[in-house]
């Protein structure tokens, strides 16, 4: 009969943990902000922006920076060197995308209140000249 030596609770966790690196996640999921906070950060400032750049070009751009400095942040944490790959292991890059399309819709709410400025002024100006 062969002898098996007997095993302590903890050495046997540890052996368990290291035969089965799956098992052992990073959990860095509770320390990176939820997909729901950046859509209603984008959102949000994507609303302001546009309205804010339709009265004033300046005053679109002044609520975009705050909101683009916010998402640089965030985006900076998302791509750190030790946690980027875990990241993406546990919640997939569809939370990559979720963060910069977040982004490109405050992007695009201020390039179209932009636009629509500009296209107002064009209008208040052909409307002057007649």
């Amino acid at each position: 009969m062969v002898a098996v030596p007997s095993l302590s609770f903890p050495a046997l966790l540890l052996a368990i943990v290291c035969l089965l690196p799956g098992a052992a996640l990073a959990e860095v999921s509770d320390k990176v902000p939820e997909p729901d906070l950046f859509w209603v950060v984008g959102l949000a400032t994507s609303t302001v922006c546009l309205v804010g750049a339709r009265l004033k070009p300046w005053l679109g751009a002044a609520c975009f920076v705050p909101a683009a400095l916010w998402f640089i942040g965030v985006l900076a944490e998302l791509h750190a060197v030790d946690i980027a790959s875990h990241l993406v292991a546990e919640r997939g890059p569809g939370y990559y995308v979720q963060a910069y399309a977040a982004f490109g819709l405050v992007c695009v709410g201020f390039a179209m209140g932009w636009r629509w400025h500009r296209r107002s002024a064009r209008a208040s100006c052909a409307a002057e000249k007649r």
